[in-house]
């Protein structure tokens, strides 16, 4: 009997692609916390911020060098993402001279890692297959947080009956089921019309299927801002193929970039909202369950940037400082740990040329993205994620905390894999 041949290369890829949502699923936080609070429960004494940063690293360094193998550093420096490695330089030279700089290193490094996750996700992967890491990532840590759930293991549920799995806060359970459908309906959509005619629809009903639990996961954990992001994202989604029904295929380039650019300017006119006239939508568009907590959040934020507005805080430091934690009007975030806000941490974290690097990354990367000559499927995706991660972003702290939205976003901004 003659023996099939084994194509190597597709092994690899896939071996490749297991290893990616491996390294995105740890970016999660949740399956690294779950793994050493056991061992804090049975050993108080245990360094554990030590042993999370060596994890993170352990499991991250494979990326950093295939990473250094793959990517071209003359292009990196001349595009968008040289903003990038300046603004993670600047973060870490202000965490070594931060009030906590041990802890702030740490918390630098992680952020470090995220960028390089990212940027390896975006030079080794198509577009294609990246969704598919995300979609394995995500549907891994849905999974696992249900099972824990059902076996009600130590603060899988939270104080109001939320939903928060092995995320032990419903807001980091919320995202992550949110782009687990979201990037699970990207990689079926594509490639949907490929699939043999007698399959096509046992694999729409498992799909389908599919999307309603983690969609089912996400209502429970009644997280506010992954439910609005997902929102955004299923009007972009219904945008792109409404206006790919309709607009004849020469005018699809122009409404591409009058797209990208309504929706930058509709996440700028959200934050001035937000952070500068929240009293217009506290208690009327929003609740007031949901906002006022986060405007206590901001308003301190911006006193905390003031106070050091050119070096900041140190990298996700600025909330334990017992310096910060006196200033003024202390006592309306008494019971607040965070900015409720990637924005105000960035600028916390390494000042105002850490929120002028940030801003000088975004435009320009989605400049790059406007400017692309033919727009497609893919890029859809990409648009997506992207302001998802930028929408969620104006409410929680997801950029600068080793959280998995970060190299998600950093991948979708960067260009495709063959160009770089």
């Amino acid at each position: 009997m003659k023996l099939k041949r084994i194509n190597v290369h597709s092994l690899l890829v896939c071996l490749e692609i297991a290893y990616g949502a491996l390294a995105l699923l740890a970016l999660t936080v949740g399956p690294i916390f779950t793994l050493w609070r056991n061992a804090q429960l049975n050993n108080a004494a245990l360094p554990i911020e030590a042993a999370h940063l060596s994890t993170f690293v352990i499991v991250h360094l494979p990326a950093l060098f295939l990473l250094g193998r793959r990517v071209n550093p003359l292009l990196l420096w001349k595009s968008s993402e040289s903003f990038l490695v300046a603004l993670v330089g600047w973060m870490l030279i202000t965490s070594v001279m931060s009030d906590f700089g041990a802890y702030a290193i740490g918390n630098g490094i992680k952020v470090a890692l995220g960028v390089t996750t990212g940027l390896y996700l975006a030079t080794s992967f198509t577009r294609h297959q990246q969704v598919i890491i995300i979609a394995l990532a995500t549907h891994v840590g849905v999974l696992v947080s249900r099972f824990a759930i059902a076996r009600n293991w130590p603060e899988s549920i939270y104080e109001l009956r939320e939903w928060s799995g092995i995320y032990v806060n419903p807001n980091l359970l919320g995202p992550v089921a949110a782009v687990a459908a979201i990037s699970l309906l990207f990689s079926i959509v594509p490639v949907y019309k490929q699939i043999p005619r007698q399959w096509r629809f046992a694999v729409g009903v498992v799909v389908a299927d599919v999307a309603i639990f983690d969609l089912i996961v996400l209502f429970h954990t009644k997280a506010f801002t992954s439910i609005l992001s997902t929102c955004v994202v299923v009007a972009i989604g219904s945008m792109a193929y409404l206006m790919n029904r309709v607009i004849p295929h020469d005018a699809r380039k122009q409404w591409w970039r009058n797209s990208v650019a309504v929706l930058s300017g509709g996440l700028v006119v959200s934050m001035v909202v937000l952070y500068k006239f929240s009293s217009l939508v506290n208690g009327k568009l929003l609740p007031k369950s949901v906002l006022q907590e986060r405007i206590f959040a901001w308003d301190f934020s911006w006193t905390g940037f003031l106070e050091r507005p050119l070096f900041g805080w140190g990298s996700g430091v600025a909330w334990s400082n017992q310096i910060f934690r006196r200033l003024d009007l202390y006592w309306t975030v008494e019971n607040i740990g965070h900015s409720h806000s990637a924005y105000f941490d960035v600028l916390l974290s390494g000042g105002i040329l850490a929120g002028v690097l940030f801003c000088a990354y975004l435009i320009s990367g989605l400049h790059r993205l406007a400017t692309l000559t033919n727009p497609g499927q893919g890029d859809v995706a990409r648009i997506a994620l992207i302001f998802f991660c930028l929408s969620a972003a104006l409410f929680e702290p997801f950029i600068v905390t080793n959280y998995f939205l970060w190299p998600i976003l950093i991948m979708a901004i960067a260009p495709n894999k063959q160009t770089n």
